[in-house]
């Protein structure tokens, strides 16, 4: 069974970073890691959650700690990141 990464930040513009989000999936697909889901929050309207499935534990821990990532991100307006690793029961 696959692992899977839940991920949660607050963003600047929730439309724009999805544009962004979207324009990077053949990179978080090359690090082995495949988009099962994406959410906005209802309740807090520029609030981001996706949840990933994830092949290669070590390609995507590297890809979501990697500093070109970080850079991205704080361009963007990106903040409040959570990244919580989950493993089958």
């Amino acid at each position: 069974m696959a692992t899977h990464i839940l991920w949660q930040a607050d963003v600047a513009d929730f439309d724009a970073w999805l544009d962004v989000f979207k324009a990077d999936a053949k990179n978080r697909k090359a690090s082995g890691i495949a988009d099962l889901h994406v959410w906005s929050d209802p309740d807090k309207k520029d609030h981001a959650v996706a949840l990933f499935a994830v092949t290669d534990l070590d390609r995507a821990r590297a890809f979501f700690d990697s500093e070109e990532l970080a850079m991205h991100m704080e361009r963007d307006g990106v903040v409040n990141v959570t990244v919580k690793m989950l493993t089958p029961a």
